[in-house]
């Protein structure tokens, strides 16, 4: 992807973390800046500090190739809610991006065009879950489809709203600070819908969902109806070119 390309051009870059070693680790540290350097150092878990450095090496090699820019020249900046938007010097950068990580997973969203409402995130299909969850908090169209599946398919169900519904509370920025029975999906297509709770249009939304090699990854942006295309880009970790 380089500046320039279509407003609505949106590249998703998955990263396997299982396969990550302390050499990858330490190649790709010098990269993040010193205040993510420190954050990695406070991880508990070794395989928690690798998947922080690999996730913020990844996006600091991508933004940066976008703008045409040294990786260390970016830095990134949190909104009200938390979710970062990069800066150039005293200029934002020309994009807009979302990170996400899971258990052996980061992922990473990114279009060419700054102040996008885009958000992404990835969960692994073995991670256990529990319907009682949906129960509580979702719509009622989503818990009668999701209890309408299967019994073998249900977890996989429940991932699919669950990131679905974290792609567009994250490309909003609002968090956990928005009600997610204000709105619901139909998954399968996938399709938003919103209770006259929440003032956004269905229309003005577009979503993508994958699943491959035990995730699903879903992304989302507010796109006012023009179309959208999304190039997925799953990376070898243990390649000469793992960002490549």
């Amino acid at each position: 992807m380089t500046p320039g390309s279509t407003a609505h051009e949106i590249t998703a870059w998955l990263l396997p973390t299982a396969g990550l070693d302390d050499a990858m680790i330490a190649a790709w540290r010098p990269l993040l800046d010193a205040g993510e350097q420190a954050r990695a150092d406070r991880f508990v878990f070794d395989r928690h500090r690798r998947t922080f450095v690999a996730a913020h090496a990844l996006l600091r090699l991508r933004l940066a190739e976008a703008c045409g820019v040294a990786p260390a020249a970016l830095r990134f900046e949190p909104g009200a809610h938390g979710k970062p938007t990069a800066w150039i010097g005293g200029t934002p950068a020309p994009l807009s991006f979302n990170l996400s990580h899971t258990e052996g997973l980061v992922g990473l969203a990114v279009t060419p065009v700054a102040g996008c409402a885009l958000g992404f995130d990835v969960e692994a299909l073995d991670r256990r879950v529990t319907l009682d969850v949906a129960d509580r908090y979702f719509r009622p169209e989503e818990v009668a489809w999701l209890h309408g599946l299967p019994a073998a398919a249900q977890a996989e169900g429940f991932l699919r709203l669950w990131t679905l519904k974290e792609a567009f509370i994250k490309a909003t920025g609002d968090g956990l600070a928005c009600d997610l029975a204000s709105f619901w999906f139909e998954p399968l297509l996938p399709r938003v819908h919103f209770t006259p709770a929440l003032p956004e249009r269905a229309e003005a939304w577009w979503f993508g969902q994958r699943l491959a090699g035990g995730f699903v990854a879903a992304v989302g942006l507010r796109a006012a109806g023009s179309p959208v295309s999304v190039h997925w880009r799953e990376l070898d970790p243990t390649g000469r070119a793992a960002f490549r």
